[in-house]
């Protein structure tokens, strides 16, 4: 079954075993009843929610037993797949069931299965079954590993927060992740393991990622020279700022600044 509405497609599919249903930047609305397990995967979050540990590239998964009511107003990209199968996805022995994680395996798995489901209007049922129990396992052996679990104590959505703040009041110099671990109180090692576990980016890729977000924003709101920007956001030089503006966006700062004005 296959169902979209709207500009906003909430697109929803039952594969065999599993129902998958992706939503694109629309308000968040989730009544779940707990008579299944389910993840749910966060492609895009405003600030706001990300602050709080629902941030881009992160997962939760519901385990049976308990209901749960999720209303967010702000616009978020979300993919849900619950398990109706027979099958042991590895939740019934997970005491502790983490909010908030990341991995790569889960994120490749999240990104085919939404690529499947928006640009294949006639996908295999078996394929996006697979990809889903995939998803389901991949996920629950990630929740279930002492190394997640000791991450995601290290840097806590407090010190997140404390850090992203820190970031973003110092975007008009250079970064070292030696300061950014100080900062959060950890070493360089523990924090680059623990920050790319909690945030799905090395530190470096999320600073420039905030850099060129206030880049996009000035250049949407201020007529300031590239030149100002540059400086103003730290990056190296006018033609630096640009190639990693391009390589983010698809398009340089000028080229970007002319079609908003047209």
């Amino acid at each position: 079954m296959r169902d979209a509405q709207g500009d906003n497609p909430i697109l929803t599919v039952r594969a065999g075993s599993v129902r998958v249903r992706h939503q694109a930047a629309v308000s968040f609305d989730l009544s779940y009843a707990g008579d299944r397990p389910m993840l749910l995967y966060v492609f895009q979050a405003p600030r706001s929610v990300a602050e709080q540990g629902c941030r881009p590239g992160a997962f939760a998964l519901l385990k049976p037993g308990a209901s749960l009511e999720i209303h967010h107003p702000e616009p978020m990209e979300v993919l849900a797949v619950a398990y109706d199968g027979d099958r042991d996805v590895m939740l019934r022995d997970l005491e502790d069931v983490p909010r908030g994680a990341t991995d790569p395996g889960v994120r490749l798995l999240a990104q085919e299965i939404r690529r499947v489901l928006r640009d294949e209007d006639a996908a295999d049922p078996r394929y996006v079954e697979a990809l889903a129990e995939s998803l389901l396992v991949r996920a629950a052996t990630v929740a279930a590993s002492p190394q997640l679990a000791a991450a995601t104590t290290a840097l806590t959505p407090h010190k997140l927060r404390r850090l992203t703040a820190f970031i973003d009041a110092n975007l008009d110099r250079p970064l070292q992740v030696a300061e950014l671990a100080a900062e959060v109180g950890l070493s360089r090692a523990h924090f680059t393991r623990a920050f790319q576990s909690a945030v799905g980016l090395s530190p470096h890729r999320f600073v420039l990622s905030r850099r060129l977000e206030e880049v996009r924003a000035a250049l949407e709101r201020t007529s300031h020279d590239l030149s100002t920007l540059a400086a103003r956001y730290g990056f190296s030089s006018h033609a630096h700022m640009s190639s990693a503006f391009r390589a983010a966006f698809g398009a340089t700062p000028s080229s970007y600044r002319r079609a908003l004005a047209s």
